[in-house]
């Protein structure tokens, strides 16, 4: 057992040494891959470059949605007008089929025997969407794979981003820039280093060619025919109104004949601002519903609020919006 210990101390170091060589690097199939400082068959692959992501209709998976909301008595908001605008964009990163085949291939008709390939280590990563002199930028400690960004937009960018979007003019790129660690040869000596690979995608949102991409909701609209569902909105994530909330659960009680059939949607920190609950059989106006609305806290604890009672309503908005500021009053 002590000699098997002692060979484990003895190989540990050098596999704990293996780290590539960050100035022998290759560009092969539209990515770059560096050689290891120490075993020349091994090749690390870096980071894939940015893709819009695909809907299951295979066009780009991106929608801007314009939410209007009028104030209410209600909300102590009664006569402001607002508006929410929100920009969903799906990045991926997934290489393309046969990459690393092909890599692999390249490296050994260049002499390279067995070549092996790993994972470049990334130890960093700045993200940043820009919209003309406008952004939202961010930072990790791992390489970024990629996801469907949900972001709130403020009044002004909605409006602007909408007009541009109406006329053709998208100026949206997202670019991406990570951190890659290895290992230099300075005076003959190998030491640690880091180098920075960057990516920028330019977002094409085009409002003739996909006209349901792109979508404005009065929040506060009524029906005046029956209706068959009720979009259920909340912002509250989005916004961040409350650090404290965890989870918001809506339960929905839907009148049918001898019963109420009671259905439930929760909002969580996940991006998700919009469900839909379809009634199984059409309803008339003068078949009103009621809403319930449970607040989870982060710390455990749980608020159940009152039955209200809606009618008319297909667009409930559960959102809980910020009362004003009262005045001094000198």
């Amino acid at each position: 057992m002590k000699w098997l210990i002692g060979i484990l101390f003895l190989i540990l170091p050098v596999l704990a040494q293996a780290a590539p060589d960050l100035g022998t690097y290759r560009d092969l199939e539209g990515v770059r891959v560096y050689q290891d400082h120490a075993k020349k068959n091994i090749w690390y692959v870096s980071p894939s470059d940015l893709h819009m992501a695909l809907r299951q209709d295979k066009t780009a998976d991106y929608a801007l949605d314009v939410f209007r909301y009028h104030g209410r008595s209600g909300t102590s908001d009664q006569g402001e007008f607002l508006v929410h605008g929100i920009l969903s964009i799906g990045i991926s990163r997934e290489q393309p089929p046969g990459r690393s085949k092909a890599i692999r291939t390249a490296l050994s008709k260049a002499g390279i025997k067995n070549p092996r390939l790993s994972t470049m280590p990334v130890v960093g990563a700045d993200i940043k969407l820009m919209f003309a002199d406008q952004g939202k930028s961010w930072q990790q400690k791992s390489r970024w794979g990629g996801r469907q960004l949900i972001l709130p937009l403020e009044p002004e960018m909605t409006e602007v981003l909408w007009k541009a979007v109406e006329n053709g003019q998208t100026l949206l790129s997202l670019s991406v820039s990570e951190q890659l660690q290895g290992m230099r040869l300075i005076d003959e000596e190998w030491k640690e280093e880091q180098t920075f690979l960057a990516w920028t995608l330019a977002i094409d949102m085009d409002m003739a060619k996909h006209p349901n991409k792109f979508r404005k909701t009065d929040l506060g609209g009524r029906m005046s025919h029956g209706y068959t569902g009720i979009d259920v909105f909340c912002f509250d994530f989005i916004e961040e109104l409350d650090p404290d909330l965890y989870a918001k659960m809506i339960r929905v009680a839907i009148p049918t004949t001898g019963r109420e059939l009671v259905e439930e949607v929760t909002f969580r920190d996940d991006g998700k601002y919009r469900f839909r609950i379809d009634f199984k059989h059409a309803k008339g106006l003068a078949w009103p519903y009621r809403v319930q609305i449970v607040r989870v806290m982060r710390d455990g604890s749980k608020h159940i609020g009152e039955w209200i009672k809606k009618q008319g309503e297909s667009m409930l908005d559960v959102t809980a919006y910020r009362e004003p500021e009262q005045s001094s009053g000198e």
